[in-house]
């Protein structure tokens, strides 16, 4: 059997099941609260939804009228992921693969570029919509009534759903004047250092305040108030537990890889799938540079 693909199955599947039963807690919770709220009564911490198996998150289940099974969902994805990670590590792999430990970081990385991939086409998305907006507006002379509204959740998706994707390709902006002019190293060990210091305690509280934030969306079924239309926003607003997973997962994968730069003194590689223009550019007038006249 191989290794690599059943540990690959067994992370992805259990990351899908996490991410699912964050919807689904969000679904449930909010179907509860507004039933509780008929009864004037108030519901429980919604966060408990998530994980609580013995309380169904302070909620009487049966005054709800629902089941919630969130929770083990919740913790089957989380053994799945678990185990996918050992299995990775305890199984022996064939002569000629690479490491353990860079499989891991592929695999995280190749999550984050997935995502990054399919959350690009809010753009054309958005670019369709601005423009039939325009031609609405001043050649039909009839404005619609929800371009604002999917300009903003479509922008909004885009920009946070990235997150990850920026993170694995090591695109978010620093301070690299002198960064980049310290060895691999001493890169890694400030790398590492600020991880601890901001990224996991911010990710974190993002996380934990971005699961109440969407819990109280779907408690009371928020809709916009911006525009006539009106749409829903409370799945909009899921997305920001989401995106706190998917960076706590790479983010977890950035730690590795300085821990490895600290043990090795070079960096792992990283999987590529775009490079910058000008840094094909100045590749490209290497090459030539380097070829004899």
């Amino acid at each position: 059997m191989n290794v690599r693909r059943l540990s690959d199955g067994l992370l992805g599947g259990g990351l899908l099941a996490i991410l699912a039963a964050v919807v689904w807690s969000l679904q449930f919770y909010g179907n509860a609260a507004r039933e509780l709220a008929k009864a004037g009564l108030a519901a429980g911490h919604s966060i408990a939804c998530l994980y609580a198996l013995g309380g169904s998150c302070g909620i009487d289940v049966e005054l709800a009228g629902g089941a919630d099974i969130a929770p083990y969902l919740f913790w089957f994805g989380l053994l799945l992921f678990v185990g996918g990670f050992a299995w990775r590590f305890l199984a022996p792999s064939r002569s000629g693969d690479a490491s353990p430990t860079q499989q891991l970081l592929i695999f995280t990385d190749s999550v984050s570029t997935g995502v990054g991939h399919l959350f690009a086409w809010c753009i054309v998305i958005l670019t369709f919509a601005i423009s039939y907006e325009v031609f609405s507006r001043y050649v039909l002379q009839a404005p619609t009534s929800w371009a604002y509204d999917a300009s903003y959740i479509l922008y909004g998706t885009l920009f946070i759903m990235a997150g990850a994707y920026a993170l694995c390709r090591n695109g978010h902006v620093r301070g690299d004047f002198l960064y980049r002019m310290w060895p691999p190293r001493v890169q890694a060990g400030m790398d590492l250092v600020l991880f601890f210091l901001f990224f996991f305690p911010g990710i974190l509280a993002f996380i934990y305040s971005g699961y109440q934030f969407a819990a109280a969306s779907w408690a009371v079924n928020e809709h916009s108030s911006y525009s006539p239309a009106g749409p829903p926003i409370y799945h909009f607003k899921t997305l920001l537990p989401i995106t706190g997973i998917l960076m706590l997962l790479q983010g977890i994968a950035e730690v590795v890889r300085c821990l490895v730069c600290l043990r090795s003194g070079a960096w792992p590689q990283r999987l590529h799938d775009v490079e910058e223009l000008e840094k094909v550019i100045l590749a490209r007038r290497q090459e030539q540079e380097a070829r004899p006249s």
